[in-house]
């Protein structure tokens, strides 16, 4: 019996369908269809999970003169995957890619009132006002505001189904393959430098941020030239953040990978507590920044809500980090 039969046989003994197998093995249903058609083979890294998942030993998967089967004396119930430095390639590469476009959609999110504020500075600001009331004004601003959060959260969410196929780095125990953990950490090394000069420059963005608002109300400049700071604030901040999402996201992966900084076993347990905060807490300051803004209808000062917010989000994470 050769491989393709075997592969077939102890999938159905599985009750397993080619999608379930696939999945299993984090590669497309595609792939087992030509390893169970015999168009291609295995390479030797999926042999070994296919060992792994059907209980088998190697020597029987591989030797066509073995048709009875030799099952392993590992425990079933052990669901540690390894981890080939191709996929961990294509790990860090999709990582990058979806680093950049979180960072974008986050962009988008800050940057999402700038419009609401001109256009009601300018509505203000005009003799004639802009011919058409301060409602209209304000519902255009609010349409265009829920249009571009609305396409960064269709960024947000068409990015994580790309990663989804890497769930299990985070749902399941895994190991790297012989060697791989070197390569990963050249990787992170070459890459830290980067790092660090982004995360500066988004320290110094962030820092430097308010200082156009600051020197234009000092020097007592118009209302007009005022709103313009504010938008270039939040541009300049929203830049900043961009930065950090970006190349945060690059070191997550590394980190990730090898287990270590945010991902070892304490940090973990942590970082879920974070996300099941942030996940309330988020869709609470929405509420409250649209509420206030539409009761007041100050859309150009209750932007102040999201710097607020940030900070003490920051407290909290910062509190959970530091807990023993």
């Amino acid at each position: 019996m050769i491989l393709a039969d075997k592969i077939i046989a102890m999938r159905k003994k599985n009750g397993w369908s080619q999608e379930e197998l696939a999945e299993k093995l984090n590669v497309s249903r595609q792939s087992v269809s030509k390893w169970e058609s015999a168009a291609s083979i295995p390479d030797i890294n999926k042999i070994l999970e296919l060992s792994k998942i059907f209980g088998v030993t190697t020597d029987y998967l591989l030797k066509d003169d073995l048709d009875e089967t030799v099952y392993t004396d590992s425990d079933e119930n052990d669901s540690r995957v390894s981890v080939s430095l191709s996929e961990a390639n294509e790990y860090i590469e999709s990582s990058r890619a979806y680093g950049r476009r979180i960072g974008t959609g986050v962009l988008m999110c800050i940057m999402s009132p700038v419009p609401l504020i001109l256009l009601c500075g300018l509505h203000e600001e005009s003799a004639s006002g802009l011919g058409i009331s301060a409602g209209a004004v304000a519902g255009i601003g609010v349409t265009v505001l829920l249009a571009i959060v609305a396409a960064a959260v269709a960024i947000f969410i068409t990015s994580s189904m790309k990663m989804k196929r890497f769930e299990y780095l985070d749902k399941k125990d895994f190991e790297l393959l012989y060697g791989v953990a070197g390569v990963v950490r050249e990787k992170r090394a070459s890459f830290e430098r980067k790092y660090i000069a982004q995360t500066v420059i988004g320290v110094i963005l962030c820092i430097l941020s308010a200082v156009p608002l600051i020197v234009a109300g000092a020097t007592g400049a118009s209302d007009a030239v005022c709103i313009l700071m504010v938008a270039l604030l939040l541009a300049v901040v929203s830049a900043a953040v961009n930065l950090f999402v970006s190349s945060g996201t690059v070191k997550s992966c590394f980190d990730r990978l090898l287990s270590e900084g945010e991902y070892d076993a304490v940090e973990k347990v942590k970082n879920k507590k974070i996300e099941k905060i942030g996940g309330v807490y988020w869709p609470i300051v929405v509420a409250i920044y649209l509420g206030w803004s539409f009761y007041t209808n100050n859309w150009g000062f209750t932007w102040i809500v999201w710097p607020v917010a940030a900070l003490v989000f920051g407290g909290i994470t910062s509190a959970i980090k530091g807990e023993k």
